[in-house]
């Protein structure tokens, strides 16, 4: 698969080498495709990664990463330009009261906007394993086929994916993880995370 990052910093480049890693091809969007940072970060992604304009990796992307600061989201996205149904997944997180996904819906043109990864630290992405179990990805989107992609992603880099339904059920979502943030991360540092344990549903035949 094509995977654009529009974003090369600690999200971008965390996911980036993850999935490059497992032969997607990678294209990393930057306003500077060819500095030094973007040269050593190819370097440390290996083959299955290239550095385009962030348009280009628009183009490129059959799926689009958005990880970018919350005060550039508009301006990139304007340069992304029409997305024509592409899936862009949305990890950026504002902190201002207003609502990045509501943001990224609003600017991104034709695109299939699937919200997931924000509620994880860069370093849980780079280093997902834990001896306890599995790190749970929340994840929600209004397109069923869009999300089943990014749960397949999700699931790919050893993280377990959980569809937590529409916009306004993330952003309670999102309301109890900050509070959990501000509880535990100080005890924890951000290494820690969370893991949604459930029950298999029985098999009809065995209630019967």
């Amino acid at each position: 698969m094509k995977i654009a990052s529009i974003g090369s910093g600690h999200m971008g480049a965390a996911l980036g080498k993850r999935w490059a890693a497992l032969g997607h091809d990678v294209m990393f969007g930057s306003r500077d495709p060819h500095s030094e940072r973007i040269k050593l970060l190819l370097e440390e992604t290996g083959s299955n990664a290239q550095a385009g304009t962030i348009s280009e990796a628009a183009s490129f992307g059959e799926v689009i990463l958005l990880a970018v600061l919350p005060d550039a989201v508009e301006q990139v996205l304007a340069e992304a330009g029409d997305l024509d149904g592409k899936i862009l997944i949305n990890c950026t997180n504002r902190y201002d009261g207003r609502s990045a996904d509501e943001e990224v819906r609003r600017l991104a043109q034709n695109a299939r906007v699937v919200r997931a990864f924000h509620t994880l630290p860069w370093e849980v992405l780079a280093n997902p394993q834990y001896e306890q179990g599995t790190a749970t990805a929340f994840l929600s989107g209004d397109d069923p086929a869009a999300a089943a992609v990014v749960a397949r992603l999700i699931t790919e880099i050893g993280l377990d994916p959980v569809d937590v339904g529409g916009p306004d059920r993330m952003a309670k979502v999102e309301t109890a993880i900050g509070t959990l943030w501000g509880v535990l991360a100080p005890r924890f540092g951000r290494e820690y995370s969370l893991s949604v344990l459930r029950r298999q549903e029985p098999e009809a035949d065995a209630i019967r």
